[in-house]
């Protein structure tokens, strides 16, 4: 027996229904369904992390302001805020004072100073040393010197630089450098004065010895490792041409000796910086002096950037029964500063 088959068209119809996901404050809508796990493929210098379901073009931003909203990007840290950035109260000629703002970050996190003279077109960063190079160099807030910040140096005197601080904790937590901040570094300085022109020591009388101390001395300068004042001496001592004879420079106690010439460095003070100190062997107190000679010798030094430096240059004098009477002995003194930029 045949059978005969006979075809049929059967049509289905189908509905579908969709509204975003929503509640009475909120509504979503663009979201994808995920794996909700991440993949992360790295080589020996490189972690690459993917996930599947997220938007595409998810950054939201303004001006100031910018907006991430895949999970990958919501593991990132907190931007910090613009550093704090000092010249030294305008005293620093190669270096600067940065303090990192962490923006509430964990205190494991990590931080890289950038650093520009032309608001990033091009970029340096700061390295472990403080010197700037060309790759970022990462460290824990405590190690960029915590709350009393760390010198960026060897910088360019008399050049704004602006700072700008970025974050990290691990992988795929880098941030975006933050603000900026700017200061300028300052011109070397040094400065230098003596009044007066000349002193008057008066009579010499054979066993007496005579002191005048109102030669003064100020000095200033930001130089890193301060500087000195020098003295030199055109005789060796009071020198008379009438007689042509000279009363000697000399180092000790006068009261010890029948005659002499020496110099005392006192009354060294500073407004802030230093400390300004005497040097041996022009340190010596009562009557204990220094020789000067035809050569340059230290007679006051600060070690460090000093200023609103002063002291008083006292000189004193002996001549003895066999000196010679005469009314034009004299010393001509150099004196001259320096300072070790």
């Amino acid at each position: 027996m045949l059978t005969k088959l006979s075809s049929g068209l059967i049509v289905v119809l189908l509905s579908y229904f969709g509204a975003f996901s929503s509640s009475a404050n909120y509504e979503l809508k663009s979201y994808a369904f995920g794996p909700g796990g991440t993949n992360s493929a790295h080589s020996t210098t490189y972690y690459t992390q993917s996930t599947l379901g997220e938007t595409t073009n998810n950054i939201s931003s303004s001006t100031n302001y910018k907006g991430y909203n895949s999970s990958i990007q919501a593991e990132q840290l907190n931007v910090p805020p613009a550093p704090t950035l000092s010249n030294g109260s305008g005293s620093y000629y190669n270096k600067l004072l940065v303090t990192i703002n962490t923006g509430g970050n964990p205190s494991d996190s990590t931080y890289a100073i950038a650093v520009s003279t032309n608001n990033f077109v091009s970029t340096q960063y700061v390295q472990v040393d403080g010197t700037l190079g060309g790759s970022q160099f990462y460290q824990s807030y405590s190690a960029w010197g915590g709350a009393s910040g760390s010198y960026i140096i060897d910088l360019l005197p008399s050049t704004t630089y602006q700072v700008k601080v970025a974050a990290m904790e691990g992988m795929f937590t880098n941030t975006e450098f933050g603000a900026y901040a700017s200061a300028s570094t300052v011109a070397p300085s040094i400065t230098f004065s003596v009044s007066s022109n000349s002193i008057n020591l008066g009579n010499l009388l054979p066993g007496n010895i005579v002191t005048n101390s109102s030669l003064a001395f100020t000095f200033s300068t930001n130089a890193v490792d301060g500087g000195s004042v020098y003295v030199t001496g055109q005789n060796n001592g009071l020198y008379s041409n009438t007689v042509n004879y000279t009363i000697p420079a000399y180092t000790g106690n006068l009261s010890s000796q029948s005659q002499g010439f020496g110099i005392q460095a006192i009354n060294a003070t500073q407004t802030s910086g230093g400390p300004f100190s005497a040097v041996a062997p022009f340190n010596g107190s009562g009557n204990n002096v220094g020789a000067e000679t035809t050569t340059p010798q230290q007679l006051l030094n600060s070690a460090y950037p000093i200023s609103g430096a002063s002291a008083n240059g006292s000189f004193q004098a002996e001549a003895s029964s066999t000196t010679p009477s005469a009314s034009d002995y004299q010393e001509v003194l150099t004196f001259e500063a320096d300072a070790n930029f």
